[in-house]
């Protein structure tokens, strides 16, 4: 079924487009797009500190363990993806299993979430680019100069077919990757601090050490694998979909599980005991100082242009996700019917994409008239948006539990895959959720319980989405049976 068939009877070709989304895209590629969204080099150097300072020595371990969970609400995920067959990511997924009222909220509560953490990623680049021309000029334009450079590359990428963007994505990832990999490597080589043994990281005894604290290692970590999950909303653009997206989301989490614990690792190694305080104490410098100390070269300079290349291929992936959640809404009707035409040429979502591209720009415009430091963009509305995808990742295992027994069991449904996998993963994030609720200044920062109407602001997104969805039904009721990628009334 083309677009123009799903949208257009309502809409009109004119408005809807007159093509499908379109790309030839593999695994590999996939893998790379989605992976460029958790900033491998930027969470080594500046979110794995963090994680060490609630984790410690086992650090690494928690990296495994919460890799393994993962993986296991991947079963789940991937199940629904061959079941469902939609493009459209927690919204498709959840529409199938708890209702389009549910699925609905769940598309507007996805987009505003990757919308703040778009925004806060963004002006980190700007004023970490005029940190770094600083640094080396002794001078440099205000932050906006360089966050409107991104924002205008960006915006051309996303405009354009998405296997370009995947390329750029994929040059971006390998810089990346390799030099997380001389890092640890070069840490390992040559033999870290003393007063450590290697085989202590993976002790579970050091999980009950005094000054660890598993809960929030293991939320910080989860916090670190965040983009993985958008692997499905490319299926229109990937060659085998039924394949190419398992073996996508799989690779990309093995891949992240098995490059942050090596890093974190090697950065134990390079402290020994005193891994905990220096991460406490200094954790801006922990990176750079092990990498310095055990590498040779002009460390700081390249680690300082890859972070912000880093930067860049996060934005970048994030700005092709949001665009694909509002041409999903749109093609649906749940938004304005522009949103779903898709470019004759380059069958990319480009009036999505120029949308997200205007929307960070009136975000950023105040901030940029004010002459002021974007705290707020980069540092608590970055942790709200990662709150409410933790929020997605549980009602989609949730979603996969009802069909389950709403439909899988008749239709002979794994059990291991359709039941006993979404069940822990369910147990697991619902145990975060808890988590998040109850100590939210962990990602927005400030005092216990001061910003916690943040949390409350963005599942009120969840509630409007559900009453939008209810209007529909009684209004447009055409409108309300195409909801969820129109699959299963």
């Amino acid at each position: 079924m083309t677009m123009t068939a799903e949208a257009g009877g309502a809409f009109g070709a004119s408005e809807a487009g007159r093509a499908r989304l379109t790309g030839k895209m593999g695994a590999f590629s996939l893998a790379l797009t989605v992976l460029a969204f958790s900033a491998p080099l930027t969470t080594v150097s500046g979110y794995i500190p963090v994680a060490l300072m609630f984790g410690g020595v086992a650090s690494p371990l928690v990296f495994l363990i919460v890799t393994v969970m993962i993986l296991i609400f991947s079963v789940g995920y991937v199940t629904l993806n061959t079941t469902v067959k939609r493009p459209g990511d927690f919204y498709s997924f959840i529409s199938y299993g708890l209702g389009k009222e549910a699925g609905l909220g769940s598309g507007l509560m996805a987009a505003v979430a990757y919308f703040l953490i778009l925004t806060g990623v963004a002006s980190y680049f700007g004023v970490s680019a005029a940190d770094f021309h600083r640094e080396i000029t002794g001078h440099a334009f205000s932050w906006y100069w360089y966050a409107l450079f991104c924002w205008l590359a960006v915006g051309m990428l996303g405009y354009l077919n998405v296997e370009l963007s995947a390329k750029v994505l994929t040059w971006v990832m390998v810089a990346e990757v390799i030099v997380c990999l001389l890092f640890a490597f070069g840490v390992l080589q040559g033999g870290g601090e003393s007063g450590i043994a290697s085989v202590d990281a993976f002790t579970p005894g050091e999980l009950s050490k005094p000054g660890v604290n598993l809960p929030f290692a293991m939320l910080f970590v989860v916090s670190f694998f965040m983009g993985f999950e958008a692997t499905a909303l490319f299926r229109d653009e990937v060659k085998f979909p039924d394949t190419t997206i398992p073996r996508a989301t799989y690779g990309a989490v093995i891949f992240i599980g098995c490059i942050y614990t090596l890093c974190a690792f090697a950065m134990i190694m390079a402290y020994g005991g005193s891994v905990q305080a220096v991460a406490s104490n200094s954790p801006a410098s922990m990176f750079s100082g092990a990498l310095s100390s055990f590498s040779e070269g002009p460390v700081h300079l390249m680690i300082s242009v890859l972070i912000l290349t880093s930067s860049f291929a996060c934005i970048l992936s994030i700005h092709n996700v949001l665009s694909r959640y509002l041409y999903n809404l749109g093609t649906d009707g749940a938004l304005p019917a522009f949103l779903a035409s898709v470019h004759e040429k380059h069958g990319s979502p480009y009036k999505a994409s120029v949308s997200v591209s205007v929307l960070v720009l009136l975000v950023l415009m105040p901030f940029i008239t004010l002459k002021v430091k974007p705290d707020l963009l980069y540092g608590q509305l970055s942790g709200v948006g990662t709150a409410g995808v933790i929020c997605l990742l549980t009602m989609v295992n949730v979603s996969a539990l009802v069909w389950y027994f709403a439909k899988g069991r008749a239709n002979k449904a794994s059990f291991l895959k359709s039941f006993l996998a979404p069940t822990v993963s369910t147990i697991f994030f619902v145990s975060l959720m808890v988590l998040v609720a109850k100590h939210f200044e962990l990602l927005v920062g400030g005092e216990p319980g001061e910003r916690v109407w943040m949390l409350y602001a963005i599942l009120v997104v969840q509630v409007v989405g559900m009453i939008l969805a209810g209007f529909y039904r009684k209004t447009k009721p055409e409108t309300f049976a195409r909801l969820g990628r129109a699959h299963h009334g």
